[in-house]
């Protein structure tokens, strides 16, 4: 249970930030494959593992949650006062999760790198076409409530939701380009205050996530059956690509901040292992 829970904070923190991945927190702790046919199974007319795949989805779940909820102020800290550290610190935790996933998932196959070259690409488009800071509105108004919000917030939860499954695959960076990504932080920063069109609107960002989590699972256990070592590198390619994006790369550096960023990486690959450890 303390594995799960702890699995699904770290995919609600890593699903705040805009570059890092729910789906590689997964396969730090080694339970993306586990995530992947508790959901399936969900959905199977027999079913015997059906009430312990429903307990692991829900334990996952409330960490989701809590990393949502309770840590997006921690992490507001961390990048007002450390932000090129935070930064490094998730680089430390994605790149040290490769030969977790190749140990855990590839195992003794050999890598197809032309589906891993294609799943690279697929993250520098994406960051590719993501905005500037100056053309997003970074508090933005909080929009009455209406059909087509209703209609935008499904639409952005699906993104998340689908995204929050795949390793590599940021669902904060796809809504920064959708310009939704500031909107979605300020509803789930809001939550506490219980207002009504803040309920309202999370409620129908939930309907979202969970279709997107649906389909994400769906298309991804169809691949791994149809090609699972080409489904594989490509999801290697997502997760090296977008180690490679985080890189900030405008920030300021001095010898503290290298040497800070530094420490925080080693700290990022030290965290895996005990995760690992854990797992």
């Amino acid at each position: 249970m303390l594995r799960n829970l702890i699995g699904g904070i770290a995919v609600g923190i890593a699903n705040i930030i805009p570059g890092v991945s729910g789906g590689t927190m997964m396969v730090i702790l080694g339970i993306f494959q586990q995530a992947m046919d508790a959901i399936a199974g969900m959905f199977k007319v027999h079913n015997p593992k059906r009430k312990e795949q429903l307990i692991f989805l829900i334990e996952v779940l409330a960490g989701a949650a809590i990393g949502l909820v309770g840590f997006a102020k921690i992490l507001n800290v961390l990048f007002e006062y450390y932000p090129t550290q935070t930064i490094y610190w998730f680089i430390g935790l994605v790149v040290f999760s490769i030969p977790l996933f190749l140990k855990s998932e590839v195992k003794q196959d050999k890598v197809n790198w032309v589906w891993v070259i294609g799943g690279m690409a697929l993250i520098f488009i994406i960051n590719f076409l993501a905005p500037d800071s100056d053309q997003v509105a970074v508090n933005p108004t909080l929009p009455d409530i209406s059909l087509l919000h209703c209609l935008t917030m499904i639409a952005a939860g699906f993104i998340s939701g689908f995204a929050m499954l795949l390793p590599g695959v940021s669902g904060s960076m796809v809504l920064l380009i959708f310009n939704q990504y500031y909107l979605f932080k300020s509803y789930v920063a809001a939550v506490t205050t219980f207002a009504p069109d803040v309920l309202i609107s999370l409620v129908f960002i939930g309907i979202g996530v969970v279709l997107g989590i649906v389909a994400s699972a769906a298309l991804t256990g169809f691949a791994l059956k149809k090609s699972r070592i080409a489904t594989l590198s490509f999801i290697l390619g997502l997760i090296i690509a977008s180690s490679i994006v985080l890189i900030p790369f405008h920030a300021s550096y001095d010898v503290f901040t290298i040497l800070t960023s530094a420490f925080a990486v080693i700290l990022g690959g030290v965290l895996v292992a005990l995760l690992n450890k854990l797992a």
